[in-house]
């Protein structure tokens, strides 16, 4: 998959490259969306979740963008409310 990524938190939006990443796959109770369309703000480069997790592991290279449209693409086992190929934003 291709990506919007940052990988250096002082080089703000000049250090958002395109990157090749590996496919994500649907962990329990996950979704997995084929994005068509993400809306990104340069302040999320400010957020702490931008670039590490809620246990404080580091998240580079992190792809940006809090808002987005896209087709369902995957489920993971216990998800319930979604269908493969459903169109959701978020």
């Amino acid at each position: 998959m291709r990506a919007i990524t940052v990988q250096d938190r002082d080089a703000g939006v000049s250090g958002l490259t395109l990157t090749d990443l590996p496919h994500p796959h649907a962990a329990e109770n996950d979704v997995i969306v084929r994005v068509h369309a993400a809306g990104f703000t340069p302040g999320e480069l400010a957020w702490p979740s931008t670039w590490t997790d809620r246990a404080g592991r580091d998240r580079t290279p992190s792809v940006p963008g809090h808002e987005l449209s896209g087709v369902v693409a995957e489920l993971g086992y216990g998800t319930t409310g979604l269908t493969v190929g459903q169109r959701v934003s978020g």
